[in-house]
């Protein structure tokens, strides 16, 4: 019996979107990089992979546009600990009419195949004066999707 072949796809592009050292004062009582830094570190890289994509958070007041997170899912993998070297590294999962699902890994810097902590995320298009979700830009949807390469729809 013949084994079916395997499908590769060329990789989705990462963009590397943060990068942090870990301080004693980031923290938690248990010793763990707290939940609140790692958070501004996962909204941090969010910012710089909408802005890889042509968002520029400069022009948000004049244009009235934006975003809104509108859903988190983390995956805490390995302990990140004062002295740790991070970095982000964030990928369009999907593109939808109005949204964007993406995820950011953190890794240290010295071991980046290893991942700490994954997060995946929809962030949603966003009128800032009507607050209610807009189709998304045609330029920031035409690099996700190549942002996505053979996985795009």
């Amino acid at each position: 019996m013949r084994r079916a072949a395997r499908v590769r796809y060329a990789p989705r592009m990462e963009y590397e979107s943060a990068r942090t050292v870990v301080y004693p004062w980031n923290c938690d009582s248990m010793g763990h990089f707290a939940t609140q830094h790692c958070m501004k570190l996962f909204d941090d890289a969010t910012y710089h992979l909408l802005g890889a994509l042509g968002y520029s958070l400069r022009d948000a007041h004049a244009t009235h546009r934006g975003w809104a997170d509108v859903s988190h899912k983390i995956n805490y993998l390995s302990e990140m600990r004062a002295g740790d070297l991070l970095v982000a590294y964030s990928s369009v999962q999907r593109v939808g009419n109005k949204s964007l699902t993406y995820r950011t890994r953190l890794v240290r810097a010295e071991h980046p195949q290893d991942d700490c902590a994954i997060l995946t995320g929809v962030v949603v298009h966003f009128d800032l004066e009507r607050r209610c979700a807009l189709v998304l830009p045609d330029p920031i949807r035409a690099a996700a999707l190549t942002a996505m390469g053979e996985h795009a729809p």
